[in-house]
This record gives structure tokens, C-alpha cells and sequence, in this order.
């Protein structure tokens, strides 16, 4: 079958033809053609798997219930796997719809055994203007969630949007810890879907913004601060190899903005470096933490906030409210978003 495609509707016709077209004007309708379709489960169950001599499997079968289709198994796991329940993937659904995002396909994929939700987000998001939410039931593909420029419609466009954008989302493993991660995740769909018109207004702002040779050479200092005098010498070569990996990213064509000195060029810069090498090569991260999950809920995501609020403190045109360090912890702003001595850098 074409792509793998196994049941859903979306809202225009696919190169497959394979699906239903329907119409998508809030969450519950969204929801309603999921389950009617029969491509999302209203309830899934875990059974052990057992031989006809009666000898238990080390494995358990992922039993999904259908609102007006028949029961089956979607999928084969071990032990660990923990299932994402189906009211927190509607959750996740409806938490994205309430943010704006308008939706345009409930699917599902492999006999299915994944399950997919996809949106516009239009200029919210600058150039990437498709949401997509997909999950699994035996193991294949962590719950994931991001923004991509391609529409996907089946599991070829699935893998394209994974290999062009893959690297910007969001990606669960199926753990005890799931359900406590998700409702983390709802609330960051929604906050980026909210938030990404401000973002982009600030990067229009920001390509419009010229910065003379000191300038620029502040803003620099603040994203990526000297190591302190009486710093070690492993952190003297580490913030040193941090500041040439930073001016090797801003001289890349795919992070300039317009002539020299330009605001948006550090922003893309010191961003480019949360997940790539200057090499354009994936950022490898300690432990099993992969990048995508430390990006949601790690030191990448807090770095990302210091990088935000540089550039928002360069935008507001002199108007900063002088503010140390102590006093920025007295009025409750996290360490993270403060960064070490970054507003004193700015101010300073």
C-alpha cells in the first residue's frame, strides 16, 4: 500500500489518494475523524504473549480498541515500554489546537501502529509552517512533535520531515516517565505556537537592526562570555573554543542577514550551535540524552532562553532597566535566562 498508508482523513487530497477528505475547524473535529476513521484508539490494553504450550513470551502485545472498528494488535514490546495513553495524545491534540495551530490530518500509518495529528501554523513560525505530532505503539518512532515545511501525508513525506527538521523537535521515549513528559509537552506546543509570532516580529526587528563594531562586539561578549581571570585553564580554552565555533557560525551564508553587523546574524549564530557543529554536523550530547529531549527539557533549552533575552534586551533601544545579577534573582528570574553575568555583560 501506498506510503504504508492504513486509515485517517485530511483535508486535501494526497499524491496516494488513498485517504479520506474532510473538513477540520476546531479540536473536536479533529478528534471526531481520528476516531472514526479508525486510525486513533479510544483505549489500548497491554497482553501477554503466550505460546500454544502455554509458555509466556518475554514480550507484550499492544491491544488498541476502535470507536467503530474492530479491535488489533499494533504493536510487540518488552518490558520498559510504556504506552502514551490515548487522552493525553488527544490532549496534546487539543492543547495545540487551542494555540492556534489549524488542524489537517488525523491519520495513522504501518497497519497502525503509528499515529499522526498535523497542522498549519503559518507565519508563526517563520519558514516552517506545518506541526506535526506522531507516535508509536511498538517501539519504532519515539512520541515526537515539531515544526517542518513539509506536508506529510504518508511514511515517505513522515521520514522526509524527519530528515529535514527532525534535529528542531521534540522526542519522548516510551518510559515511566512519559506521562509526566507529555503534559510538559502540551504546555511547550502551545507556548511555541503562541510565542513564535513574537519571535518572529523580533527577528524582522532584528534584521532591521545595524550594530557598529563595538556593538556588535558587546552583544558577542554577552552570548559568549570570556572565561573569569581566575578561571581554570580548561575553562579558559572551553569559553575560547565556544567563542571561535561562535564566529565561525555567524561567517556561514545560511546564517547572514543582510550586511555586516546585523543583529540577526548573531541571533542565528549563537542558535545554529544549540544542536549543529560549524560543520553542520548533529551537536553530540552526554549520556543517552539525545538532543531533541535535552533541547524540551535540559541545559539546551535554558541556553536558548539566554540567547532570547540578550537579543530582547538589545531590541528595547536603550530603554534596559538597569538590573544586576542579585537584583534579576530578587525579582525571580531563573539562572538560566540570566546566564553568567549576562545582563552586567550587557550593561556593563
Amino acid at each position: 500500500m501506498a506510503g504504508m498508508w492504513d486509515r485517517g482523513v485530511l483535508n486535501a487530497s494526497s499524491w496516494h489518494g488513498l485517504e479520506e477528505v474532510g473538513t477540520f475547524s476546531d479540536a473536536a473535529s479533529i478528534l471526531d475523524h481520528g476516531r472514526r476513521s479508525g486510525a486513533w484508539p479510544v483505549a489500548l490494553e497491554t497482553w501477554e504473549l503466550r505460546t500454544k504450550a502455554g509458555l509466556l513470551a518475554p514480550a507484550s502485545a499492544i491491544v488498541a480498541s476502535y470507536q467503530a472498528h474492530a479491535d488489533r494488535v499494533v504493536g510487540v514490546v518488552g518490558d520498559r515500554y510504556t504506552s502514551n495513553a490515548p487522552t493525553d495524545w488527544a490532549g496534546l491534540v487539543t492543547a495545540a489546537v487551542a494555540a492556534g495551530a489549524k488542524p489537517t490530518g488525523a491519520f495513522s500509518l504501518c497497519s497502525g501502529s503509528k499515529v499522526l495529528a498535523t497542522f498549519e501554523v503559518g507565519t508563526s513560525n517563520g519558514l516552517r509552517t506545518q506541526l506535526l505530532l506522531v507516535d508509536s505503539f511498538d517501539g519504532s518512532t519515539r512520541l515526537s512533535a515539531g515544526f517542518t515545511s513539509i506536508r506529510v501525508v504518508c511514511a515517505n513525506t513522515l521520514a522526509m520531515a524527519f530528515g529535514a527538521d527532525g534535529a528542531a523537535m521534540a522526542q519522548l521515549r516510551h518510559t515511566a516517565s512519559l506521562e509526566t513528559k507529555v503534559q510538559i509537552l502540551k504546555k511547550s506546543v502551545a507556548k511555541s505556537i503562541e510565542t513564535g509570532e513574537k519571535v518572529r516580529t523580533m527577528f524582522e526587528t532584528a534584521s532591521r537592526t545595524k550594530l557598529n563594531r563595538d556593538q556588535a562586539r558587546k552583544v558577542f561578549d554577552a552570548l559568549f562570555p570570556e572565561a573569569e581571570k581566575d578561571a581554570s585553564q580548561a575553562a579558559k580554552t572551553r569559553a575560547e573554543n565556544q567563542r571561535e565555533e561562535a564566529y565561525k557560525a555567524m561567517a556561514l551564508d545560511v546564517n547572514r542577514v543582510g550586511d555586516k553587523g546585523n543583529l540577526a546574524t548573531l541571533w542565528n549564530g549563537a542558535t545554529y550551535l544549540l544542536d549543529r557543529n560549524t560543520d553542520g554536523t548533529a551537536r553530540k550530547t552526554r549520556g543517552d540524552s539525545d538532543p531533541l529531549n535535552n533541547l524540551l527539557f535540559g541545559t539546551r533549552a535554558r541556553r536558548l532562553a539566554e540567547i532570547q533575552v540578550t537579543i530582547e534586551t538589545v531590541l528595547r533601544d536603550g530603554s534596559v532597566e538597569r538590573m544586576t545579577v542579585a537584583e534579576a534573582r530578587e525579582h525571580g528570574i531563573d539562572d538560566g535566562q540570566i546566564g553568567r553575568k549576562l545582563l552586567e555583560d550587557m550593561l556593563g
